[in-house]
């Protein structure tokens, strides 16, 4: 299984994550959600929300998208906690425009 993937890794990196300074001003969390794309390759709205703390995932991903990153995004529904399927955003990281993967 690819390490990139494993659900160990994944818990990991987000809690190392958790423990670096955070701020909530729109650069930092730019920043963060650029960090978690290009390692994790996908994140949802909602793990952006939860793990991030991005509450504007959209607004983030169209600054991304501003400074030359492509960034798909795909509709997916899921069950929101009281059990109704709601369709969410996941964001997939294709790299630079022009360019490699950064």
């Amino acid at each position: 299984m690819d390490e990139k993937k494993a659900p160990g890794f994944r818990a990991e990196t987000i809690e190392k994550n958790n423990h670096k300074p955070r701020g909530n001003d729109a650069e930092t969390q730019v920043n963060r959600s650029l960090e978690a794309l290009q390692v994790f390759l996908s994140m949802t709205t909602q793990d952006m929300r939860l793990h991030l703390d991005v509450i504007h995932s959209a607004g983030r991903i169209k600054e991304l998208r501003g400074r030359g990153f492509e960034i798909r995004v795909h509709w997916e529904n899921f069950p929101t906690a009281s059990g109704r399927m709601h369709r969410m955003a996941r964001y997939v990281y294709a790299g630079k425009k022009g360019g490699e993967y950064e």
